[in-house]
């Protein structure tokens, strides 16, 4: 077999050193060290409270019928991406390969598998369509809220209740098509999953001194939240469907998911009859990890890096791999698969019901993943080492049948938690750095970094009209965080900032300066600065990128920053940047021509806008156009998107009289038809499809009109954009602000970015806690008439 044959020599075949220099980082990974070290843990007895696989055979042929396995399993992944039914028929499909192609051989099979995960051949299944385990593209808010995010739109049409500590729990009025989850993870056990892999296989019990307290706190903690919730429905006369007595109750087969229960139910329901009895529900099962079960973390990557003869950071890489199936075992994504199919099947099967979920911290995990909106793979990265703790509980919500929010409901997440210890730390020391006093500012430096914008101009004006009037020194740097570098540092005088306002793009220059980076540019431009520096402020204007600068001169060097931002990507969180609206004001000039020839010739354009890896730009031009899609890195599968949506429209619409076809496309989405994703390689993939569609084709007595499909990129056009007066007005109001609180409340505002939101809302955010905004699904729902349809269905 040639396929065979190929995968040994890359298998077995080149010399060390070849391997070690091969661009794929875990091209060590050979079938003979697989089976050599699954084997030896296959060989391990069984211990008490262990249900171990059955020991293998003995076999010599093992190798041979990996290779053999290998195409087989392909075949499987093939199979996936045409769909199955559910996780059960997944796992009715994966156990047949073990069974025919691996003749029932967990070995063989895991050898075979394990080497595709490094030939990347696995990926594929990410994005199988299996039952409901695709990551939706709409999620709805949370339920439970802090005061500060809480807003007419998210309380339309809800109950809203104070659970206090600032928090509200936003609850539908009935549960009609609904059910509700309160998921709990057991707490600290005899055999700590930290440490050890414990899983399904393993009988755990809680720890007696710290898991039993811990889920007795559990229990008190979520009955006094729905003891405090229940007074409040029985004062407005409503419906109190959050009964402690009506609630179902479903455990896994773990004792300590049962001992969980008994604790909480015993909180929960204190009346003198029987407590009621929980279900056992497949979706709460624990990882499977075979043979590996039991066996300590540290040992499991010290004998795999020993097989290898790698180190054990790399051959951790191997089992973080969340394809990587456990010898005997499954891979997490099966775990994956298992809970959220089966959570949305439990949904389902429970309309009109409340239940009380006990599982463990692999099904958490599982579902984060799913609920985060980022790709699969971001989302496994973000949550590789997620735990909860284990006073917490997690509220979630099946609406419609698809799990649709999240909300830490009792207790914050050990994530959670470290961010606010986390950020409680370093705001501390955010304002002991601080050096200014009210009254005390004499000068300010400003300089605009990064992408250039509109609006910027306009800023500038204003810091040195508001500066003088406020009696301080204005001075500008050219060229951004280089000029610093440079000392490219100059006075500016009334004559300098004349017609400023409206420059388009930044009068006094910018640049992307990687070279800031390094700690001894920075050493360099702060002796430069050095001089302006005494009774001073320097004011940043720029996007994230530039704004990490200024918040590593402030913790680095001290400098008083502040971070005025700019950038027509918009996709800093908590305020609108500026040149964003200058942007899409002169991208919608562009593409309303675009529509107008479309509509004319029948036309297919696909525009790119740019975005540095966000899609709000993009998504804003596609709405005000009414784009007929649009291609953004937030969808978790651009491929399906283009195939489904782009040329499901182009099938329905083409040949529409006086219909334009426009798709706006954010720079750098991934898909299969070029390696630059965005609108690379679209153009001849879509009008390949059309051609061969049977419309497209002459028929007798007629003449089909010809269409172009084209391809136009907006690009650093829209940084050039002349200044909108929303733009102009907005950064005049932030650069007097800075100004402003620079002088009377400097405590305020150093180490900060000012935030517009709207006039007369203007905060400062800590340089420290600038977060990515999130994707405006909503929006994108609404493009495509789906949120309409959903409220009617």
């Amino acid at each position: 077999m040639p396929a065979a044959e190929a995968r040994w020599r890359k298998s077995y075949g080149g010399s060390k050193e070849s391997m070690q220099t091969s661009p794929d980082p875990l091209d060590f990974v050979t079938i003979e060290g697989l089976l050599a070290y699954g084997e030896h843990f296959a060989r391990r007895p069984s211990a008490d409270g262990v249900l171990l696989p059955a020991a293998p055979a003995s076999s010599n042929d093992r190798a041979r019928q990996a290779l053999v396995a290998m195409t087989k399993i392909e075949a499987f992944v093939q199979e996936a991406q045409k769909g199955f039914s559910g996780a059960e028929a997944y796992r009715a499909a994966r156990q047949a390969v073990i069974d025919e192609a691996c003749a029932g051989d967990d070995l063989v099979f895991f050898a075979g598998w394990n080497r595709l995960v490094v030939e990347g051949k696995l990926q594929p299944l990410l994005l199988a369509p299996i039952g409901s385990v695709l990551k939706p593209t709409q999620r709805r808010p949370v339920a439970i809220v802090p005061r500060a995010q809480l807003t007419p739109q998210l309380a339309e049409g809800r109950i809203v209740l104070d659970l206090g500590n600032e928090q509200f729990w936003l609850l539908p009025r009935d549960l009609a098509d609904r059910t509700l989850f309160f998921t709990m993870r057991h707490g600290v056990s005899r055999v700590e999953s930290k440490t050890h892999r414990v899983g399904r296989r393993l009988a755990n019990q809680l720890d007696q001194e710290r898991g039993v307290p811990r889920a007795d706190a559990v229990g008190a903690a979520l009955a006094r939240m729905i003891g405090v919730v229940g007074q409040q429905l029985d004062f407005l006369h409503l419906s109190n469907y959050l009964d402690p007595r009506t609630f179902l109750h479903f455990i896994s087969r773990s004792p300590n998911t049962r001992q969980l229960f008994d604790r909480v139910i015993a909180s929960l329901v204190r009346d003198p009859l029987p407590s009621p009895a929980p279900d056992i529900a497949p979706a709460l099962e624990s990882s499977d990890f075979g043979w590996m079960t039991g066996v300590e973390k540290t040992v499991e990557a010290q004998e795999l890096a020993k097989v290898f003869e790698v180190d054990v950071p790399t051959a951790k890489r191997l089992i973080k791999d969340p394809l990587y199936c456990y010898p005997g075992g499954n891979s997490f994504f099966d775990l994956y698969v298992d809970v959220i199919d089966g959570l949305h099947k439990l949904g389902q099967a429970n309309q009109g019901k409340v239940a009380c979920l006990y599982t463990h911290s692999s099904t958490l995990r599982a579902l984060m993943i799913y609920l985060d909106p980022r790709p699969f793979h971001e989302a496994f990265t973000e949550f590789s080492d997620y735990k909860e703790s284990q006073d917490n509980v997690v509220l979630l919500a099946v609406e419609k049948g698809r799990l649709s929010g999240y909300s830490t409901a009792v207790g914050l997440s050990e994530r959670e938690k470290a961010s606010r210890e986390s950020w409680v730390a370093v705001e501390r020391v955010r304002k002991d750095r601080i050096a200014l006093k009210p009254g005390q500012i004499k000068r300010i430096v400003a300089l605009v970094s990064g992408g250039d914008f509109a609006g910027a101009g306009a800023a500038l004006k204003e810091l040195r009209v508001a500066g003088n009037r406020f009696g301080l020194d204005v001075h500008f740097v050219r060229h951004g965080f280089l000029g610093l570098a440079n000392n490219w540092i100059e006075a500016v005088t009334e004559e300098d900032t004349r017609g400023m306002s409206s420059h388009a793009s930044s009068p006094i220059g910018s640049s992307r300066f990687e070279g800031f980076k390094e700690e001894q540019v920075q050493q360099a431009a702060i002796g430069h600065l050095a001089p302006f520096l005494k009774d001073a402020a320097l004011v940043v204007l720029g996007g994230d990128g530039s704004l990490r600068g200024a918040r590593a001169i402030y913790e680095g060097f001290g400098v008083q920053v502040v971070g005025i931002p700019g950038s027509i990507d918009n996709n800093i969180d908590g305020t609108t940047s500026r040149g964003y609206h200058s942007a899409v004001a002169l991208a919608d000039k562009s593409i309303e021509s675009l529509k107008a020839t479309s509509a004319a010739m029948g036309s297919i354009f696909f525009v790119e806008v740019m975005g540095a890896g966000s899609g709000h730009l993009a998504l804003a031009c596609a709405y005000q156009s009414r784009a007929e899609g649009i291609l953004v890195n937030e969808h978790p599968d651009p491929d399906a998107y283009i195939d489904e949506v782009i040329l499901g429209t182009l099938k329905r619409t083409l040949g529409v009289r006086n219909k334009s076809h426009i798709f706006i496309a954010a720079e750098r989405t991934p898909h299969r038809h070029h390696r630059e994703g965005g609108v690379h390689g679209l153009v001849d993939y879509v009008a390949g499809v059309i051609a061969g569609w049977p419309q497209r084709q002459a028929r007798s007595g007629q003449y089909a009109m010809t269409l172009a499909t084209k391809a136009t990129i907006l690009g650093h056009t829209l940084r050039g954009a002349p200044p909108t007066p929303e733009d102009k007005a907005i950064a005049q109001h932030l650069a007097y602000e800075t100004v402003r609180r620079l002088v009377e409340c400097p405590e305020d505002i150093v180490g900060c970015m000012l935030a517009y939101r709207e006039r007369g809302a203007i905060d400062a955010i800590p340089l420290h806690a600038l977060k990515v905004k999130p994707f405006d699904w909503d929006v994108f729902a609404r493009m495509h008439g789906s949120e309409l349809h959903e409220k009617l269905s």
